[in-house]
């Protein structure tokens, strides 16, 4: 396989420019000998037979939806269309271990050789002034030959939370690995054994965008579970998790409920890909709670049995007067 990485890892803001290594068929560079440097929002990569171009987010890559612009072009500079490019999130984290993050892929190329790609980041690439992890995304083209990385600086959301997470009891369980310290029988000394444990599985609930018209609102979530470091697949109907392992999980019921006072609820629909939408919530000033049952069973905030206190994830909002955010 054809697998191009750069020699260092971009760095990307819309507000600062860190780095951009481009290929060795060469990228334009527009910054000037000036003090300021222009912010830069988009990276281009060439391959043996490809030049990707990807751009960042609006507002730059944050916790949450982000949703970069890929442009991919042959080697006469000619757009390809009709193919689906594959990207995979990374995080390398500070610690040493690593995870992916839940993300819907990306769409087709058009006729200009346009396509979005959306990734749901977990977390911050720093937090309060200290280094989480680097973020990378993955980009290749269907038939795989070809390979880039690009790592964008991943912030904090600003405004409304844009993550929270609902957990399952002691019989929605995942495997995880635990680090036990074992005394050994006839030394003066203990080692660390490797165990295969278990921990409740995580539910991600992800606020897309509230709007507001008057006292009547809508939500867009997204949601997604975990079944590992390495596997946060969307939440559907029928979805199977972890097949075919002793905390296979098949959802065969699913209802998502939003509450703007956590008493009374409106139900959301799927929109199909872990999108759900709740509309005709009143009442909504500064906190939307969300309710996962699955099977009949709540998923709670601490994987307990569901009460008063537990039973909806907590979304806080920016402001009373709620301003408007497009879906």
């Amino acid at each position: 396989m054809n697998k191009f990485k750069a020699n260092s890892m971009i760095k990307a803001t819309t507000t600062t420019l860190a780095a951009c290594l481009l290929m060795a068929c060469g990228g334009d560079d527009d910054s000037s000998s000036s003090d300021q440097t222009p912010a830069q929002t988009s990276f281009t990569y060439t391959t043996e037979s490809h030049t990707f171009t990807v751009s960042l987010p609006e507002m730059g890559a944050t916790v949450g939806k982000s949703v970069f612009s890929v442009n991919v072009q042959d080697d006469t500079g000619s757009a390809i269309a009709n193919l689906t490019p594959t990207m995979t999130p990374m995080m390398d984290m500070a610690a040493g271990h690593q995870h992916s993050a839940p993300h819907t892929g990306c769409t087709e190329t058009d006729v200009d050789g346009n396509a979005e790609c959306t990734s749901y980041f977990l977390m911050p690439s720093e937090m309060n002034g200290v280094a989480m992890g680097d973020w990378t995304l993955g980009f290749s083209l269907s038939e795989g030959s070809e390979t880039i990385s690009f790592a964008p600086v991943v912030k904090m959301a600003m405004g409304d939370t844009a993550l929270a997470k609902l957990k399952g009891d002691d019989n929605d369980q995942i495997p995880a690995m635990a680090m036990q310290e074992m005394s050994m029988n006839s030394m003066a000394m203990d080692s660390m054994e490797m165990e295969m444990q278990t921990e409740a599985r995580t539910y991600f609930i992800f606020n897309n965008g509230i709007m507001t018209m008057g006292d009547n609102s809508s939500v867009e979530l997204f949601l997604a579970a975990k079944e590992s470091m390495m596997s946060f697949p969307t939440l559907t109907q029928n979805l199977v998790l972890n097949a075919e392992s002793a905390n296979e999980l098949t959802i065969d019921t699913l209802q998502v409920q939003v509450s703007s006072d956590n008493a009374t609820w409106v139900n959301a629909s799927s929109q199909g890909e872990g999108i759900w939408l709740a509309a005709g919530i009143t009442g909504l000033t500064d906190t939307l709670y969300v309710s996962l049952s699955i099977n009949g069973e709540s998923k709670t905030t601490n994987g307990q049995i569901a009460g008063d206190e537990n039973s909806a994830a907590i979304f806080t909002l920016a402001n009373d007067e709620m301003s408007s955010m497009d879906m």
